[in-house]
């Protein structure tokens, strides 16, 4: 799964279902209301070590352990049942890959004494995987519909004890081309889930009921969005992380922003091919060199109008007028032939998280809590399903 997830395409009577439903996914953690659910030992485990960060924001919803796991659940048992009869299980969603390629992250020689945190050193350099992806759970989708469009990076060579301890070496960052998320609330996703996967088509058609008007709203354009390229697309992480540690860290945002303004419309002679996004990108990258500026967005706690921008309220934008982006990295990826089998396969293995991080960029708020043990289940989970033994990249494979 990642983000969670862009949310699933829908047919779009279900969206005008969800506007006459005169609900919203606006409410905030103390509005929520769960079932009460007993949870087992084996199950507490798995949300025991969830932290809060109260000073950052960070407030639990109610009953969000129960509610996570049963997310997790749900989405395990609907890639069994996908792929119980058709190996290899891909990812719930962002199935699709339109490619998977070796980059080049280097941190600004220059950076201001405030972004100098984990990752982010003066002149710092890291190998990473780029892989990019259509949001839908359909692989076989073709690219000319209107979907959400991923970007997930893998840094190695990263020192530092990490957060989870399945790999040592890496950072993660996650992102969709669209700034926000579609829902905040655990128990409303749980709903919106629990309809996409029912064999009830009445059922399916409400899950945007789950949603509330809101979300309705940024589900229809984060899925009415069409590409005509995805190294010229800029990249969001919707959700927040952490900058720093003690007393002095605060809250930020990320994108990726491509370093030159380039036409990203698609062209109606490109719709002939299904998968006219990963050739459009063998083509670029055949005979020229991609890049993209790295850029944070931290949250100034000591003014009022910074320390107003939600950790916990995914689907709220920080406006660039009250919390500017600042670039701290250039991301470039060489030209390459990435469209290899072997290296396909390579790239779907390998298990992307935000909780493959140092401390210094923890993930904050309810949507990245809730990835903590979904990302983590559902990556082991499909590794069974495939046989596939976990190994840690470093940066040197050649295929």
């Amino acid at each position: 799964m990642h983000p969670l997830t862009p949310f699933p395409t829908l047919p779009i009577i279900a969206v005008l279902l969800s506007s006459l439903a005169l609900i919203t996914a606006c409410s905030t953690p103390q509005e929520s209301t769960v079932a009460d659910t007993k949870l087992s030992g084996s199950q507490l485990a798995l949300t025991s070590d969830i932290e809060y960060d109260a000073e950052l924001g960070e407030s639990p919803w109610p009953e969000e352990g129960a509610t996570t796991l049963a997310i997790m659940e749900s989405i395990q048992q609907t890639i069994r049942t996908r792929y119980a009869n058709d190996l290899p299980a891909l990812r719930h969603v962002h199935s699709k890959a339109h490619g998977c390629v070796l980059a080049d992250f280097k941190v600004n020689k220059t950076l201001q004494d405030e972004h100098q945190h984990g990752i982010f050193q003066p002149g710092a350099s890291y190998k990473a995987w780029i892989r990019f992806s259509n949001g839908d759970s359909d692989p076989t989708r073709e690219d000319k519909e209107g979907d959400g469009r991923g970007m997930a990076i893998k840094l190695m060579g990263v020192p530092g004890e990490k957060l989870l301890p399945d790999e040592n070496n890496t950072q993660d960052f996650v992102m969709i081309n669209h700034p926000v998320f579609f829902i905040n609330d655990p128990q409303k996703y749980l709903s919106l889930i629990q309809s996409l996967s029912s064999s009830n088509l009445l059922t399916r058609l409400s899950a945007p009921l789950s949603l509330g008007i809101e979300g309705s709203i940024i589900a229809a354009k984060i899925n009415g969005k069409k590409i005509r390229n995805p190294l010229y697309s800029r990249y969001w992480s919707m959700v927040p992380y952490q900058l720093g540690s003690g007393s002095d860290r605060r809250a930020m945002k990320y994108s990726a922003k491509p370093c030159s303004q380039l036409d990203n419309t698609p062209q109606e002679d490109q719709f002939q091919d299904a998968d006219f996004l990963r050739t459009a990108m063998k083509k670029h990258l055949d005979t020229d060199d991609a890049c993209f500026e790295f850029l944070i967005q931290p949250r100034d706690n000591r003014t009022a109008a910074n320390a107003a921008l939600s950790v916990e309220m995914a689907t709220n934008e920080w406006e660039e007028s009250v919390a500017p982006f600042f670039k701290v990295a250039t991301i470039t990826i060489p030209k390459q032939d990435f469209d290899k089998p072997e290296q396909h396969k390579f790239c779907e293995n390998l298990s992307y998280t935000p909780w493959h991080s140092v401390f210094e960029h923890r993930p904050l708020g309810a949507i990245n809590r809730i990835r903590k043990v979904v990302y983590t289940s559902t990556a082991n989970l499909r590794r069974n399903m495939n046989a596939v033994i976990p190994a840690e990249p470093a940066g040197n494979e050649v295929f």
